[in-house]
């Protein structure tokens, strides 16, 4: 082979190869790549993902719906939690603040699904919203029954699926 074309090959190949990095890159690298500047950790929105079988099928919409349903998961076991605290509530008072974290839950955890429904749909503005909201529900229970780390996960799993979401825009 001639120098020339050698160097015109070598040339080429150097030229491309920024393209098929980005052809090779997988959706859970593109959409953690995209929503780790909208307060998620690039390593947590990969882990999380790909901690779903799902996920290594997905597209960018498919991997929303899965950390919508991530977040459901979470929000069904605090509210079984919550519902443990309020069987062994020693009080009215203990009995009163059980009660309104799991109304509280109780209300999330059908907005979540159909956030989980409206990504899947590609109504991502709507999903986004009722997301927004649903990031309030931890919170509202701080001071009221104790979440312990379960909080931090859920308001974690709410921030990645609205990260996605507002992505998918």
């Amino acid at each position: 082979m001639r120098p020339s074309v050698f160097l015109s090959l070598l040339l080429l190949l150097l030229l491309l190869l920024p393209f098929t990095r980005a052809i090779s890159s997988s959706p859970i690298e593109d959409v953690c790549e995209n929503v780790q500047d909208s307060y998620v950790d690039k390593q947590y929105c990969i882990r999380t993902l790909k901690s779903d079988l799902r996920s290594s099928k997905a597209d960018a919409k498919g991997l929303g719906v899965i950390a919508a349903e991530l977040t459901i998961a979470k929000a069904t076991v605090i509210r079984s939690h919550i519902k443990e605290l309020l069987k062994n509530a020693s009080n009215s008072y203990d009995r009163r603040r059980a009660e309104a974290a799991l109304l509280i839950f109780s209300n999330v955890i059908p907005s979540l699904r159909w956030s989980a429904d409206s990504i899947a749909s590609k109504f991502y503005a709507s999903a986004g919203a009722v997301l927004f909201v649903a990031l309030d529900a931890a919170s509202a229970c701080v001071g009221v029954v104790e979440l312990g780390d379960a909080a931090d996960d859920y308001v974690n799993l709410t921030l990645l699926a609205q990260a996605i979401t507002i992505h998918l825009r």
